[in-house]
């Protein structure tokens, strides 16, 4: 995690916004392997160092507070509907969900369409972008 990303944070966190739930390299590992997949190291380090949430609304999926792995969750019950295996749910949206492309560990936008667009290169670059969103909304 870049050191901006974690200034922004600092700078514009309120209490609430994470819910700082702990996660171990087990536990993530342990999703990993049911889902079939390997998450980017960018993404691990957000759920191990703030559990789930974002600043001014951002809902990054993570951890929860009674240890559900919500991503894991979110992404099993979406696979139902065409979710390709690759994609790992990040962020629901309603009408799509944001999702790293495990193969690439690029951001996509995905809908039950089957409609796919590429939204940042990395975690940390959507991360970014989102709270840039929010802080922007915030003036």
């Amino acid at each position: 995690m870049t050191k901006k990303i974690l200034e922004t944070i600092k700078k514009y966190e309120k209490k609430g916004d994470f819910n700082y739930a702990e996660s171990t390299d087990a536990v993530l590992t342990e999703a990993q392997k049911r889902l079939g997949i390997m998450l980017p190291e960018q993404f691990i380090d957000y759920v191990k160092m703030f559990g789930s949430g974002g600043i001014g609304g951002i809902s990054i999926l993570g951890i929860g507070l009674d240890g559900s792995i919500m991503f894991e969750e979110e992404t099993r019950d979406y696979r139902q509907y065409g979710l390709p295996e690759n994609l790992v749910v990040i962020e629901n949206i309603d009408e799509w969900l944001n999702c790293i492309d495990c193969t690439t560990g690029k951001i996509v936008s995905w809908d039950q369409s089957g409609f796919v667009k590429e939204e940042s290169d990395c975690f940390d670059d959507y991360l970014m972008q989102q709270m840039h969103d929010v802080i922007d909304n915030l003036k």
